[in-house]
């Protein structure tokens, strides 16, 4: 989300980042747990078919006393037949289960051929077969290269993920062809097999496929980036990045027919990656959509790629967060802050109302916009940390951590990590970006995360007239009371709130026509600075 002046005009596909130098610098969402499974599939279902036509031949053109090598091919053969059924099984695998699946696939296969190799060898130096010996170790190599260029080829991973693996698979049979070089079977034949020169070439060829292995990797990985950026998320085009938050990132996108501009949120690889965080995304998407008041941000649509990249649609806003507004020009006028935090306690009345409570309210999350030929109008974002006090699953969805929050702008309640938590944590919430949006700071901004909590719970609230004699008492005395240590001395819900703010004698002071004017004379100071700054809001 970026400003617009009012009156600018509908921006260029250029400038909504569709034109495909913009493309180039957008991040890849990283690969989700089906992808990887099923690649690691495909590629048990190849190894398959190789080693059972491997064994079959084998069986029938080795010596009996090379039965270790048809054995050890059965051995691989049904070590990865295991794998392939474990994995197109409808059996549910998380991520880590299916990386550890990964490398035991890879690592398995690579410890059964070294092994292989290195007894079998030891075997033919012992019957002085020296056509055979230069044969399988020849043999054992090709399938150590094949085995690297399907795992840099296919199984999705960064070239160091994949180097992490990769590498050892090198390392492994090289050791073991070393071990028979300086074995005591070989001093008698180092004459006639040169074997230094032949295991030399056979190391050689093994780091060959190992730097072929991890550049396909490195290849596929930003071809996959690339078509990434230029493909579709079902009926969206992705434009230029606008914003991050915890959960994901939030890209210009355009509907396919419509060519309404629109904002895109990806959840992030690590989300996926625990259902807890991916369930939390899916409820902040649902909750959201739910509300359909003109101060909250409006869902449009909710799914995912083929490649089970989560994303959600929202309305694109011009304009700029309450953050920003105060970083870039200061402390606002009293009748500023009661015009915007009315409308926002509106919004939030709708979600109280659903039984939804917000949990994370700060400068961030609440965007003041130019929408609709009009001014100044407030949006509360990002409902990420939503909690549905009418429902049994929302209290599971925050579990595996006891705070949630931001700490500058979070209750008393919230900070001691307390369960039972209603609406009146957002009022507290409320206070906080009041205090700050009329001071430019927040209640307490102690050194560490952990001390403003306590602070919260402990210490007293500096009067807001300290640090703005200016203030007028009733809009201080609102403020002050939101900001309570007990949620009994707060008000009893947002409505409250917003009633007391219009009674204050400076709610008059602002309207839509000083908003207007406000943007007018701020848009030739902001218009190229705002647009180019790449300080975007947290979504």
């Amino acid at each position: 989300m970026v400003f617009d002046p009012p009156g600018s005009g509908p921006r260029s596909k250029a400038d909504l980042g569709f034109d495909r130098a913009d493309r180039r610098g957008r991040s890849l969402s990283l690969q989700t747990n089906d992808l990887r499974r099923e690649r690691l599939g495909h590629i048990c279902v190849v190894l398959t078919l190789i080693y059972a036509t491997l064994f079959l031949w084998n069986l029938m053109t080795l010596e009996h006393s090379l039965q270790l090598v048809w054995a050890t091919m059965a051995l691989r053969l049904a070590f990865v037949v295991l794998l392939g059924l474990m994995l197109i099984s409808p059996v549910p695998l998380t991520p880590k289960h299916v990386k550890w699946v990964e490398l035991l696939l890879f690592g398995g296969l690579t410890l059964i051929l070294s092994a292989s190799q290195y007894v079998a060898s030891r075997r033919l130096l012992l019957l002085s077969d020296e056509v055979m010996l230069v044969a399988f170790e020849k043999n054992g190599v090709l399938q150590m290269f094949t085995l690297m260029l399907l795992h840099g080829a296919l199984v999705p991973n960064r070239p160091r993920q994949a180097a992490a693996v990769i590498v050892p698979m090198a390392l492994l049979p090289a050791a073991a062809l070393v071990m028979v070089m300086v074995s005591p079977e070989c001093e008698e034949f180092y004459d006639s097999l040169k074997t230094t020169e032949q295991i030399g070439s056979n190391i050689l060829f093994l780091v060959i496929g190992a730097g072929v292995s991890i550049y396909s990797a490195w290849m596929v990985n930003r071809l996959r980036r690339e078509l990434h950026e230029a493909k579709k998320l079902g009926r969206y085009r992705l434009g230029a990045k606008i914003g991050s938050g915890g959960m994901g990132e939030v890209y210009l996108a355009e509907h396919e027919f419509l060519k309404r501009p629109c904002a895109l949120k990806l959840i992030r690889s690590d989300v996926l990656d625990n259902p807890v965080a991916k369930a939390r995304f899916e409820l902040e998407v649902q909750s959201a959509a739910r509300l359909s008041h003109p101060n909250t941000i409006e869902i449009y649509d909710y799914g995912h790629d083929d490649d089970g990249t989560f994303y959600y649609v929202m309305e694109y806003l011009k304009g700029m967060t309450l953050g920003q507004l105060v970083t870039r020009f200061g402390p606002m006028p009293a009748g500023r802050v009661i015009y915007l935090f009315r409308q926002i306690c509106a919004g939030l009345a709708e979600a109280h109302a659903m039984g939804l409570i917000h949990r994370d309210l700060k400068p961030a999350n609440i965007f003041v916009a130019v929408r609709g030929g009009e001014t100044d109008v407030a949006k509360v974002l990002d409902f990420g940390l939503v909690k549905d006090s009418r429902s049994a699953i929302g209290p599971q969805l925050t579990a595996d951590q006891s705070v949630s929050g931001t700490p500058q702008f979070m209750a008393p309640e919230q900070a001691t990590g307390k369960r039972d938590l209603d609406a009146r944590v957002d009022i507290y919430a409320l206070g906080c970006v009041m205090y700050y949006s009329l001071s430019g700071r927040p209640p307490f901004n102690q050194s560490s995360a952990f001390e403003v909590m306590v602070a919260h719970v402990r210490d007293v609230v500096e009067p807001l007239s300290s640090r703005c004699p200016e203030i007028p008492a009733d809009l201080e005395a609102a403020v002050m009371r939101c900001l309570s240590k007990a949620p009994d001395d707060r008000f009893l819900d947002v409505k409250a709130l917003g009633r007391a703010l219009a009674a204050c004698s400076s709610a008059a002071e602002w309207d839509a026509d000083a908003a207007d004017r406000w943007w007018a004379g701020a848009a030739k100071s902001m218009r190229s600075s705002l647009v180019s700054d790449s300080s975007m809001p947290t979504i």
